[in-house]
């Protein structure tokens, strides 16, 4: 029996939670990259010694799976250069610590 449109969804995996498989899938891949890593040193070293920049696009790539993107982060309000030019340094020091407290709070 199917629930009626606009009723709350109950049942089911938590939002967030990936499914059996796709945790199966990223252990297979974890373990194949782990047990590779000397190899793809190697292989990208070779890659390298004829074409830098498509070695250096492989590690980019490669460290997405590593490396978390950040999401990026707008602080309106800034103070623009000639304010800051303007600050003793403990005023521009106090104004990092104001933004960075804005930063954290809207992160």
């Amino acid at each position: 029996m199917s629930r009626k449109k606009g009723s709350e969804k109950t049942g089911g995996r938590q939002k967030g939670t990936p499914n059996k498989m796709t945790l199966e899938i990223r252990e297979a891949y974890k373990n194949l990259i782990e047990s590779n890593i000397d190899n793809m040193e190697v292989w990208i070293k070779t890659i390298a010694k004829n074409n830098p920049e498509k070695a250096m696009d492989l590690l980019l790539k490669l460290s997405e799976y590593v490396v978390p993107k950040l999401n990026r982060t707008e602080i309106k309000d800034l103070t623009n250069i000639e304010t800051l030019l303007q600050m003793t340094p403990e005023q521009r020091h106090q104004r990092i610590l104001e933004l960075k407290k804005k930063l954290n709070e809207t992160g």
